[in-house]
């Protein structure tokens, strides 16, 4: 199977792996917005909501019902994503083995969520929770990926692709480093622990000024800037790229939502940590952790060759020769 660049040409696969990492991607943003508005108590209970089916008319119960009701739909999405996967992708061994992981990936989140509700919400717990969710998104994009290579795609195994490999693999840890620091800097309430940017009137001084807050505020500021580093050194890599317009253009769009990411970071303080820039900071986060898997594993990666209509045609039969299937 091998898809077109243009939605129009997408087959119902290639549909259904794109759409499950998408509102996976959202389902992220939304639980955002669960923390950002002291939501995610507004149901105490799991899985119902006040003891009922529907909630009350309260703001509260309704967005952190609103969340339920599309981790539900996203974990219909991936239960069929695996099963489709796994009924018609017989010899892609990997992406089998990427459907098969996504099932108890999924049941651990549902669990996780339920552990959230329950025990109050406590950081350690919500940071694993966001940790799960992105090795989920990670596992979605794949088989996107995989879902637009073919099952007859290649491994690139050449000393230059393997060296960017392992480069992006470095910068994608540093990165989910990043995303997770940043989800206990809302866990541990220290979101609004610095009030002033790109400095901290707080504490002037990293981990010597101020109290724990601020220290875990400044640890997140700090892995910033590393994780800067970490993207400019792939799109660098990448650059450098022989034949590989693809990956080139992947380390660019890195480059550019990071930058989006930092100036998000800014808006966080300078608009007082609204709930819009808020959500942002975290939907953009989790859109620069699936890019950076995506280049790593695709980095390594060819897709099946297209087969044309001329290609697929019998060839024509020489003078003298019997057409196939005709006597002669």
């Amino acid at each position: 199977m091998n898809g077109s660049l243009s939605p129009s040409g997408w087959s119902r696969y290639q549909w259904l792996t794109v759409v499950t990492a998408a509102l996976t991607l959202a389902l992220i943003a939304v639980g955002a917005i669960v923390r950002t508005t002291d939501s995610g108590l507004g149901c105490p209970d799991w899985p119902l909501c006040h003891g009922r089916l529907i909630p009350p008319a309260d703001q509260t119960a309704i967005i952190e019902y609103s969340h339920r009701t599309l981790a539900a739909v996203v974990g219909l999405l991936v239960v069929t994503t695996a099963l489709v996967t796994l009924r018609i992708r017989k010899i892609d061994t990997t992406a089998r083995a990427l459907a098969a992981a996504s099932l108890p990936l999924l049941g651990l989140q549902a669990w996780l969520g339920k552990v959230t509700v329950e025990r109050e919400l406590p950081a350690e717990v919500i940071t694993f929770h966001l940790g799960t969710a992105l090795v989920l998104l990670a596992v979605l994009a794949l088989l996107a990926l995989f879902a637009f290579l073919g099952e007859g795609r290649t491994t690139l195994d050449d000393p230059e692709r393997r060296t960017f490999a392992r480069i992006a693999m470095v910068s994608a840890a540093v990165t989910a480093g990043v995303l997770l620091i940043g989800a206990y800097v809302v866990g541990s309430g220290s979101t609004s622990a610095c009030t002033t940017w790109p400095s901290c009137v707080e504490a002037p001084i990293p981990f010597v000024d101020g109290g724990r807050e601020t220290s875990i505020h400044w640890l997140h500021r700090i892995t910033v800037v590393l994780g800067l580093g970490a993207v400019a050194f792939v799109a660098l890599a990448a650059s450098q790229l022989s034949n590989a317009p693809g990956v080139r253009f992947g380390g660019w769009v890195l480059v550019g939502l990071y930058v989006l990411q930092i100036a998000i970071g800014g808006l966080n303080v300078l608009t007082d940590f609204s709930e819009a820039a808020l959500v942002a900071h975290l939907a953009v986060a989790a859109a620069i952790w699936a890019t950076m898997v995506l280049l790593v594993v695709g980095s390594r990666m060819q897709a099946e060759p297209t087969r044309t209509v001329e290609a697929s045609r019998p060839a024509p039969a020489r003078p003298g020769e019997a057409r196939a299937g005709t006597s002669g």
